[in-house]
């Protein structure tokens, strides 16, 4: 079988801090230096939980991958610490849990399945993916697709949008009457947004920099998009405040939430990676802040609800996992049988050649001599590959 690794860092053992230390800035680009660095074939499934660095190919190791992402994301954190490795079919194994939400925050979520999709097609893009892992994430995410049917992993599961509304709503009591300023119409802030109930009539702002998208979400929320540039000037009189972007400044600091109103607590949250807001707002009388490791310890308590479907879903994967196992086997010893007898082909043609050169043949024994030198080849190379190999 091929040589498979997988390099992670994530939630399990970084703090956020540490965790955008280790962001690619381009992932594509990253793809494709990878793939020059050793990879035969390479992956990179990145969100504000994951750096995960998938590699195949005999030419590149765990000290390779752990060398490419401090250089690529430029982090002083001592990655040891912090990183978790997986080789053969441990890899195999991470992968097929993590499209399974067993490895989320909030087990059994489902945004994680599509981030392993979009992933693939990445990957693919790049020109970064071959048989192997194709077979390999295919297989992840169609055995994620299955443990979602077979169990109740995913019902009633909580997203990280609707852990961020329960912690606005428990801060501030009741949603009625309030004024959201959600900044950031991406995934995030997407998730967030549409996350909102209905129930009570609130007031949701929508900032983004590019206004468009602003527009796009708040009519689907039924809310206001505001300029960027005005953004600041409407949190004043916010009741909350989510930051949910990916801009690798800070957004908000702490001047920019002086014109805050007296007399009562404006809830910030921030949930972008990397860090959006300054966490020295902390320091402000008038600001109540929650940031991405708050929001994660709060969102796993609800892994212990889950913790039978989750030992369900281990059960199903297995299986799954061990028919992968052997469909790569097959195929690498079919590519080593294609190879081996691409090489014996030309050798054959080359031989046969120096044969008919020797004599004359009429075109009837020239066939004979073909198709035995080719039975003969084929019959002795089979055999030790084992498998069915056809002639074109």
């Amino acid at each position: 079988m091929p040589r498979i690794l997988c390099l992670s860092i994530s939630h399990k053992k970084a703090p956020v801090r540490v965790l955008e230390s280790f962001t690619l800035k381009d992932v594509y680009s990253s793809l494709q230096q990878l793939k020059s660095s050793g990879a035969e074939e390479c992956a990179i499934i990145q969100t504000c939980h994951r750096v995960e660095l998938y590699a195949v190919g005999s030419g590149i190791g765990h000290n390779d991958l752990k060398a490419f992402l401090i250089s690529n994301s430029g982090s002083c954190c001592p990655i040891e610490l912090y990183e978790d490795f997986y080789e053969g079919e441990d890899a195999i194994r991470h992968l097929f849990y993590l499209a399974s939400g067993l490895e989320s925050i909030i087990l059994g979520e489902n945004e994680v399945l599509h981030q392993v999709e979009e992933s693939l097609r990445l990957a693919e893009n790049a020109g970064c993916i071959g048989r192997t892992l194709r077979t390999i994430f295919r297989g992840a995410i169609n055995a994620g697709r299955m443990v979602r049917r077979k169990t109740s992993i995913s019902k009633g599961s909580v997203s990280l949008g609707n852990i961020v509304m329960k912690v606005i709503t428990c801060e501030l009591g009741t949603l009625n009457g309030k004024k959201l300023v959600i900044i950031g119409a991406g995934k995030m802030g997407s998730l967030i947004a549409k996350s909102i109930p209905r129930k009570d009539p609130l007031t949701i702002f929508i900032a983004n920099r590019t206004y468009s998208r602003a527009e796009k979400l708040a009519a689907e929320v039924g809310g206001k998009a505001l300029h960027f540039e005005s953004m600041k000037e409407a949190i004043k009189d916010a009741d909350a405040v989510i930051c949910a972007t990916s801009s690798p400044h800070l957004i908000l600091k702490t001047d920019d939430l002086q014109g805050l109103e007296v007399g009562r607590k404006t809830l910030i949250v921030d949930v972008s990676n990397p860090r959006g807001v300054d966490e020295r707002i902390k320091s402000l009388n008038n600001v109540k802040f929650v940031d991405l490791d708050q929001i994660t310890r709060i969102a796993r308590e609800n892994i212990k609800k889950r913790e039978d479907a989750a030992l369900k879903a281990r059960e199903i994967l297995e299986p799954s996992i061990e028919r992968l196992m052997e469909r790569l086997c097959t195929l690498d010893r079919k590519k080593k049988l294609e190879d081996m007898m691409r090489w014996a082909e030309d050798k054959r043609k080359s031989a046969l050649l120096v044969a008919l050169k020797k004599g004359k043949f009429s075109e009837d024994q020239v066939k004979v001599l073909d198709e035995f030198s080719y039975a003969f080849m084929r019959d002795i190379l089979i055999p030790l590959f084992g498998g069915v190999y056809g002639r074109d």
